[in-house]
């Protein structure tokens, strides 16, 4: 009886299985590789699975993504903060960036808080004048035309280490990993060093969903992740294949 229960119950989730469109940032490895891996998307993926969902990914820019969302063409977005204004059901939050300021250590900047910033040329990735918070978008909106943000990080990169801005705004681990592929692809020396300033504080992300009832199934898959120790893995294997990755 109880296993023709048991049968019953997995009947169930995967006869409300769906197929769930899922916009995922398509510059911002290690998180997400357009390949269909990276952390982000393999935890999305493997919480969604556990009620037997499968992931359909786009990749898009941040600010395509909500222009997706909000007109019906997808059906979830990645890395999302409910201050976003879009609205969704929102799930746990279940990851973090580690935002920073870089510069070019030859430029020997002393930056210890946001507003050293003034003055400078800064490039932020796209939508950070909104998710680092309200300094940070009061400082950056007093640049004028001397800030900007990018949707390519990797060209945000470019841009810092060939000299072209005095500052980027991004997380810790998308910097290193594109600063590596430049050096590795010979677009800039690997002698180029730079000093990192720790100005924000972790940028907690959640997924953003159409439907509660997914979004419900997304944070049960999330929590089975944490308390399996499979979301620990997910990090385990990335930091393996590159570098240190904080959590």
């Amino acid at each position: 009886m109880i296993r023709l229960f048991i049968i019953f119950v997995l009947f169930l989730n995967y006869t409300f299985a769906k197929d769930v469109k899922v916009v995922f940032s398509y510059s911002t490895p290690p998180f997400v590789f357009t390949d269909g891996s990276g952390i982000v998307i393999t935890i999305v993926k493997e919480a969604l699975a556990h009620k037997g969902h499968t992931v359909v990914p786009t990749f898009v820019n941040m600010g395509r993504s909500f222009e997706m969302f909000e007109h019906g063409y997808v059906d979830a977005t990645s890395i999302i903060k409910t201050s976003s204004g879009l609205k969704a059901h929102y799930s746990d939050y279940f990851m973090q960036y580690h935002n920073a300021g870089f510069s070019l250590k030859s430029k020997k900047m002393n930056i210890t808080k946001i507003d050293d910033l003034q003055g400078l040329y800064v490039i932020g990735f796209q939508g950070s004048s909104k998710f680092l918070g309200e300094e940070y978008g009061k400082v950056v909106g007093s640049l004028n035309e001397k800030y900007s943000e990018m949707a390519d990080q990797k060209q945000q990169v470019l841009m810092l280490l060939k000299g072209r801005t005095d500052l980027v705004v991004m997380d810790r681990h998308i910097f290193k990993f594109y600063k590596a592929l430049l050096i590795d692809e010979g677009l800039v020396s690997q002698d180029t060093e730079v000093d990192m300033f720790e100005l924000f504080p972790p940028t907690k992300y959640r997924t953003a969903f159409k439907d509660a009832k997914i979004r419900d199934d997304f944070n049960e898959g999330l929590k089975a992740l944490k308390n399996s120790g499979r979301y620990d893995e997910i990090y385990d294997y990335y930091e393996e294949k590159f570098f240190e990755i904080k959590r």
